[in-house]
């Protein structure tokens, strides 16, 4: 019985030394190795879109100390657009970001003598440009800073040394948007307020300083195209 037992335990140790060797079991295939290095598929596919935009602005500007200054509208108010939506983890599809220059006026009037003007304008914005997609339609929301410069006034004698031509703030507004592929229809409406001053403070005075900070109500419509 012990020489039985022994001679088990001999075959079983052969063939484990055995099964080390390649040649006599092989190597499983594994059919899960390559699931990691498939893309998944998006769920959500990125938009870029080009447009044109035409619009008018109700224009003034908030001054300290007040100078009688009252809004005026301008027109012929145009630009170009860059947008691209994307969804952030192919998750959160509401995200856009605009990117444009835009050409344009701005100013105010004054009921006090020797203030008031109507500037030409160029501007570039960057927008967040978010989204809520229903049926044909999509509700847009618009958050973002933009640069610009003052290229000309009304005013007689043009700029002197006392204006402040370069330009900045905030725009934020609300917009429906209208799809119908390739192209999109947007009718926005935004409020824009300059962190600059359009004059320096001591412009008209050594003593009493001022301060002029254009704001803007902007009522634009778009047309966009797809570029894939």
């Amino acid at each position: 019985m012990k020489k039985l037992l022994l001679s088990l335990t001999l075959l079983l140790a052969a063939l484990a030394a055995y099964a080390q060797d390649d040649k006599f079991i092989f190597e499983m295939p594994d059919d899960f190795a390559e699931l990691d290095t498939v893309a998944h598929p998006a769920k959500f596919k990125s938009i870029h879109m080009i447009g044109v935009s035409y619009g008018m602005n109700w224009s003034g500007v908030s001054s300290s100390p007040k100078i009688g200054q009252e809004r005026i509208l301008t027109y012929n108010n145009i630009g170009i657009h860059y947008t691209y939506y994307h969804a952030l983890w192919d998750q959160l599809f509401n995200f856009g970001l605009q990117v444009g220059a835009k050409h344009g006026y701005e100013g105010y009037t004054s009921s006090t003598e020797g203030y008031g003007e109507t500037c030409e304008i160029l501007e570039f914005p960057l927008l967040s440009q978010f989204k809520i997609d229903f049926s044909i339609f999509r509700l847009l929301i618009n958050l973002g800073t933009y640069g610009g410069y003052r290229l000309s006034t009304d005013r007689e004698g043009g700029f002197d040394k006392y204006d402040q031509r370069f330009d900045y703030g905030i725009i934020g507004g609300l917009g429906l948007a209208v799809v119908v592929k390739p192209f999109e229809l947007h009718i926005e409406g935004n409020y824009k307020y300059a962190f600059a001053s359009m004059y320096h403070a001591n412009k008209f005075s050594d003593i009493y300083f001022l301060y002029t900070y254009p704001q803007n109500i902007m009522l634009s419509a778009s047309l966009h195209f797809h570029l894939w």
